[in-house]
């Protein structure tokens, strides 16, 4: 069991505290791996993490308490938690991580100019993968037609869909989309992109995607279609490759940074960093059953 306490929401203590104090919200599997990260790259002491919920009163209430412990340092880990703290907290310094865009959140404001955020605040923007995947996919694979499937209900799923066909096509790769809200949506949604012709489908990063991840990991197993995969969440039995955001890695350049602040620098002259670090496989066994490797680059 990782060594550190999570609150859900803090518990009022008049004292200072010595070193720094992580808020994060919502709690998911992503957010527990950033913090393992954290804490393995911090030392043996534990870290505070204070868990709030994405929405209700316990967030802002749980970092109210925390400002008033006046900590050196604010270790902010998601965008619901840096939508909150980011108008709350001037003062104090905040490194955020765990935020895919952060130009929208009141902490940074020009996706052109990194260099300028709010004073006290900068942190490490880590978008989904999606051009990673596609890049690594068009280079295994070869060119050929490409679907995906999203959730037009789902702010993150909908931000890809917008992003796949712009990247597809850069890659010289077939672009096909398709929409669904619900399970029985999904079945007709990834035969259609069959019967489009899709030859790859990719499985992204979005939570609405892990509704019908079983369905089309199943069919990757047998041959029926090739399956790219960023969910970090699913096991990828059954993609052909596998390109995700590695969030330990991520909670251990979290940490780097943290240091930086602590040991001096100030915020407001360290830009905003993208970083995405990667986990990737190839499923060998299924590259050579299905694809004649080593000969990529052409599907049959």
């Amino acid at each position: 069991m990782l060594a550190l306490i999570i609150w859900l929401v803090l518990a009022c203590s008049p004292s200072p505290l010595s070193q720094p104090v992580v808020f994060a919200s919502p709690d998911s599997p992503r957010l527990r791996q950033v913090v393992a990260g954290l804490q393995k790259s911090w030392g043996p002491q534990p870290l505070e993490v204070a868990v709030a919920p994405e929405f209700g009163p316990q967030g802002q209430e749980a970092l109210r308490r925390l400002r008033s412990r006046r900590p050196p340092l604010i270790i902010v880990l998601g965008t619901p938690a840096l939508i909150r703290t980011a108008p709350a907290e001037k003062t104090l310094p905040v490194v955020f991580a765990l935020v895919a865009n952060p130009y929208f959140t009141g902490a940074a404001y020009d996706p052109r100019h990194p260099e300028i955020h709010q004073q006290n605040i900068t942190g490490l923007a880590s978008p989904p993968p999606l051009a990673a995947a596609l890049e690594q996919g068009a280079r295994l694979l070869g060119p050929c037609p490409w679907g995906m499937l999203y959730d037009p209900l789902d702010g993150e799923a909908l931000e890809l869909a917008a992003q796949f066909p712009r990247e597809a096509r850069r890659l010289g790769l077939t672009p096909l989309l398709e929409q669904s809200s619900d399970p029985e949506g999904d079945a007709r949604g990834l035969a259609r992109l069959l019967k489009r012709g899709a030859r790859v489908i990719y499985l992204p990063p979005a939570k609405t995607a892990s509704r019908y991840a079983p369905q089309l990991l199943a069919w990757g197993r047998e041959g029926k279609v090739l399956v790219v995969s960023s969910h970090p969440e699913i096991p990828p039995q059954g993609a052909i490759l596998y390109v995700a955001l590695d969030y330990e890695k991520l909670g251990q350049e979290t940490a780097a940074l943290a240091r930086r602040v602590l040991n001096g620098e100030s915020p407001a002259r360290i830009p905003i960093t993208e970083k995405i670090p990667l986990k990737v496989k190839v499923d060998e066994t299924l590259l050579t059953r299905l694809m004649g490797y080593p000969a990529p680059g052409r599907i049959r």
